[in-house]
């Protein structure tokens, strides 16, 4: 019986092998066929010796260090993995006729097996928008994608801050476009999620953007100062090693092998939050807040709101969860349940509704 096992595994192995080698051979294929196409220049020279540059390469993607993927992790971390692709493939300058090869390149077990046995999928000269169709097709349940949209229907600020409010709502706001037609739908969707103090400091007016949605909920929050404090010595007290990564996906199964990373970007959040070199005459014009640009903004950059790893988001930051922990929070930090940061708080209100009282 050992025996057939073992038989079968190793049967497989090479089945596997021989799929993997299928998909480099075409992709050479079609590499060597896009440098026959090369432009050249008025003298007949290549477009690449007048300093043009050549095309990029799957080597070049490769080197962006794209993540694989399995069909097992899920349609959060399936849509990520997607976009982070695509992103990888854009920065390598990997000409389009070779995308989907390079993407499938990282598929394994279960997305491996769909790429390959799907006529639709494996058919030569896909082009990429047919193949993000298809993925999603495959891979975003209709399950998934629904209960997906009724947390973002039932979204609200709660105990978290604004920011992290904010990247809650972009990440949920994917799979809802129904809830957000147009550019109006989407700042009242956010305003009406924003807790009560800082709602009544924002535009109730219909033509208000989600730009000046957020950027007004961000000074009331400042103004009241209601963004949590943060725990300098707790961030700070550990050392870090290695170099940090480019953004990729939220995906619990990958923290616990990371934590020096998570720590590497904490003592970077904590000066932030408490004011210490930021340049208040610089103001971000994606998230419209003072104090970084737009390359440095981590609403844009998609990393942890919190400490600014790019290997998760706010809401699993251990960083985060052990700060508030420090300060009596522990049945907070640890709920277990998932959206457990978006309850709604009483303590802040509490603290508006005092100060007024005071004033």
């Amino acid at each position: 019986m050992m025996a057939l096992l073992l038989q079968m595994l190793q049967t497989q192995q090479r089945q596997t092998e021989v799929l993997r080698q299928t998909m480099e051979n075409s992709h050479q294929l079609a590499m060597a066929a896009v440098e026959r196409g090369a432009p050249t220049t008025a003298e007949g020279a290549p477009a690449q010796q007048q300093g043009q540059g050549r095309p990029g390469t799957h080597l070049n993607f490769r080197k962006m260090n794209p993540q694989d993927f399995r069909g097992t992790e899920g349609i959060l971390y399936a849509d990520d993995w997607l976009e982070d692709v695509q992103r990888s493939l854009e920065l390598a300058e990997v000409p389009r006729a070779l995308w989907v090869t390079s993407a499938a390149s990282q598929f394994f077990d279960i997305a491996l097996t769909w790429y390959r046995m799907d006529p639709r999928a494996s058919v030569r000269g896909l082009s990429w928008k047919d193949f993000r169709k298809l993925f999603k097709e495959k891979f975003y349940p209709d399950v998934a994608v629904s209960a997906l949209e009724g947390q973002f229907a039932s979204l609200e600020q709660g105990s978290s801050s604004v920011d992290e409010y904010a990247a809650e709502f972009f990440r949920l706001s994917r799979f809802a476009p129904s809830l957000i037609q147009d550019e109006g739908c989407k700042a009242r969707k956010f305003r009406r999620g924003l807790i009560h103090a800082v709602r009544t400091r924002t535009s109730g007016r219909r033509d208000a953007t989600f730009e000046q949605i957020l950027m007004e909920a961000q000074i009331a929050e400042e103004d009241f100062g209601l963004k949590p404090k943060r725990s300098s010595d707790a961030l700070g007290s550990s050392s870090s090693a290695g170099p940090a990564k480019r953004p990729h996906f939220q995906q619990r199964q990958f923290q616990q092998h990371q934590p020096q990373l998570q720590i590497q970007q904490a003592p970077v959040r904590a000066q932030q939050h408490q004011g210490q070199g930021r340049r208040q005459d610089v103001q971000c014009t994606f998230c419209k807040k003072m104090g970084h640009t737009r390359e440095a903004c981590r609403i844009k950059l998609g990393v942890c709101l919190f400490c600014g790893a790019p290997d998760h988001q706010v809401r699993d930051c251990a960083i985060r969860t052990a700060s508030q922990t420090g300060q009596g929070r522990v049945q907070q930090a640890r709920g277990g349940q998932q959206g457990h940061a978006f309850t709604m708080a009483v303590e802040p209100t509490q603290a508006v509704a005092e100060q007024s009282a005071d004033t």
